[in-house]
Parts: C-alpha cells; sequence; structure tokens
C-alpha cells in the first residue's frame, strides 16, 4: 500500500490562532467522520491545546500506520508534543517521539441522560496506559459535550515494537513462525501454536490468523480465576468458521496441562467439535486435562490478558466485550 499525505494536507496544516504551549497533531483517515474530527478538534483546543490536521489516503493499516504517523509528524508546521489518529489501528507508536498519543475511536458514542449523543471512551491508548489520556466531562458545557484532555508531563511507555516482542518471544523459547499475535487495547499478547502437540488446530488457527478471520471478534466468556474465550465471529459462543470442525488432538497430562496461560481450543459437547474459538486460561485448570485440546500457550502478553473484562458469575457472559483488534502471525511482520 502506497501512503500519501494529500496535498491538501499541506494547506491545512494550520496552527490554531491560540499560541499554545502544546500542538496536537491530529491524523485523520480520508474517510473518517468528519463530525467526529470537529468535535475532537474542538475539544482539544477548549482544555489548552493548539492543534494541526493531516489526513491521509489510502487508511493505512498494520504496521504501516506508524510510518504514517512518522510522515506526519514531519510535515507538520513546528512541535508536536500529542499525536491522535481518527479511524485507524495505531501499530505500536514507537518511533513517534511524542510525549502522549492515541487513537479515537470515533464509533465509540453513547447516549446521555438527554438523548444527546457524545464521544465516550473517545481516546484508546497503546499500552500500558500509564500515559492517560484522560476523557473528561468539561463543566462548563452542555450536557452531551465531552473534553479530550492529555494529561501532560507523564512518562510516555510506548507499546513494544513487534521486533522487541519477537526477540521476548525467542528469549521465552518460542518461535516467530509460531507465534500469533493478538493486539488487544491493553497491549499484545504472543500465543505461541504447539504443533508438537496438536498439528491440526495450530494449522487451523493459523490459517485463520492469515486470513483475517479473528481481526475485530470479541472475548464473548469471560470467567473471573478461570478463562477468556473468543474466536466466535458471531460473539454468542455458537459460531465458527465455515471449515469443517478438527478432531480431537488431547495431550497426555505428564506432557502438557492445562496451566495458567494455556490456550485451549473451546468445542461442543462432542470431543471432535472445535473449529475456531479458543480460550486462554487465566489460572490452573488441571480438570480440562485429557478433556480439551491444548493448542498453545502465551508467552508474552499475560499482562493484557488479565486486564480482560470479565463477565457475568457463572456464565461468564461479557457486556460491551473486550475484542481483539488484529490477529496477525509474528513472522509476518518481522
Amino acid at each position: 500500500m502506497v501512503l500519501r499525505l494529500l496535498a491538501a494536507c499541506a494547506a491545512s496544516l494550520a496552527l490554531s490562532a491560540a499560541a499554545s504551549a502544546q500542538t496536537a497533531l491530529v491524523v485523520v483517515a480520508e474517510d473518517g467522520d468528519g463530525t467526529c474530527e470537529q468535535q475532537v478538534l474542538d475539544t482539544l483546543e477548549a482544555v489548552g491545546y493548539g492543534t494541526q490536521t493531516a489526513r491521509i489516503s489510502p487508511t493505512p493499516e498494520g504496521m504501516e500506520v506508524d510510518s504514517a504517523l512518522v510522515a506526519a509528524i514531519e510535515a507538520a508546521d513546528g512541535e508536536i508534543s500529542a499525536v491522535l489518529s481518527l479511524g485507524m489501528a495505531p501499530a505500536t507508536y514507537s518511533a513517534l517521539g511524542v510525549a502522549a498519543y492515541g487513537n479515537i475511536a470515533c464509533d465509540a458514542v453513547f447516549l446521555d441522560a438527554g438523548g444527546e449523543v457524545v464521544l465516550a471512551r473517545a481516546l484508546e491508548l497503546g499500552q500500558p496506559i500509564a500515559l492517560q489520556a484522560a476523557v473528561i466531562l468539561y463543566p462548563e458545557t452542555m450536557a452531551g459535550s465531552i473534553a479530550v484532555a492529555l494529561l501532560s508531563g507523564l512518562e510516555s511507555i510506548a507499546k513494544p515494537s513487534i521486533g522487541q516482542i519477537a526477540d521476548q518471544v525467542v528469549a521465552a523459547g518460542g518461535s516467530a513462525d509460531q507465534t500469533i499475535m493478538i493486539d488487544t487495547k491493553y497491549g499484545y499478547v504472543a500465543i505461541n501454536l504447539r504443533a508438537d502437540l496438536a498439528p491440526k488446530h495450530t494449522m487451523r488457527l493459523t490459517e485463520l490468523t492469515r486470513e483475517g478471520f479473528y481481526d475485530g471478534i470479541v472475548f464473548h466468556r469471560v470467567i473471573e480465576g478461570f478463562m477468556a474465550q473468543t474466536g466466535d465471529p458471531t460473539g454468542t459462543g455458537r459460531g465458527g468458521s465455515e471449515l469443517p470442525d478438527v478432531e480431537a488432538e488431547f495431550s497426555d497430562p505428564e506432557v502438557a496441562s492445562f496451566v495458567r496461560g494455556a490456550v485451549g481450543m473451546a468445542r461442543s459437547q462432542d470431543p471432535n467439535s472445535a473449529n475456531s474459538q479458543f480460550f486462554i486460561m487465566f489460572d490452573d485448570g488441571p480438570f480440562l486435562d485429557g478433556q480439551y485440546t491444548i493448542v498453545g500457550e502465551v508467552l508474552v502478553g499475560m499482562d493484557a490478558v488479565d486486564q480482560i473484562k470479565r463477565g457475568a458469575p457463572g456464565s461468564g457472559t461479557v457486556t460491551n466485550p473486550d475484542r481483539m483488534r488484529r490477529v496477525f502471525m509474528l513472522a509476518d511482520e518481522i
């Protein structure tokens, strides 16, 4: 994909009239939401930020987001202290060199008591959340308005780069060509697939990952002290891919057990009904040994897994669940 800053960008990169000590660069995908863009600009200026705007076409994806944002920063006028992207899925932010950063999810809205649409959860930061971009109700405005305040003065800690994660995976005994990466809002999760234990299931997860099947799928069933389940495109727990089910590949508990961080394949009552759904163990669950297929293990990112939103006690059904923003093979991006 060839990224190009629109020619109009040069003309539109106008610093706001206020001689603000901090300037936020708002980078917008060409097909972005104009209403959302104006709200963001207004609220940034309301809390004392100067603003510049850059437009990018076509909308970048994956690791291309980083290079697009860097190009936008380089084309900006003067020093940029914060970068916000609209309508994109930020990859690492590692090369931006700014104090604050984030992606604004323009579709994350809710209706307040007065029925007005407001931006909620407007700023979705890269991990870790130590650098908070606070979404606050601005008291001077009418109900339904929201101010996005970037808290300055905090140390910025960017998400680790893909290369850094690859090094961690290898150090933990894994390999890039057998590692699935899950991008969550809490950070990356690196799952080392165990082809030695479950070659058929490993092949299935690899195939679906490379097809982009898992992108955007939610963690629909999450039980405290047990596991987080995902992989169902319907989000109900009853769906799967169009591929045929996979025969069970249960492991000898002496060889592999359902310990914390283990990744298992979900199934129905039929042992041979695993398809696309899988789960990640929060804690040890030896009662699953010999009953479910172990397909992998988390080598990096259990801190992110631990933050996945929990569901209702018992059923584990999650209201407004977290999702896998993007899932890819580590070897494909290094």
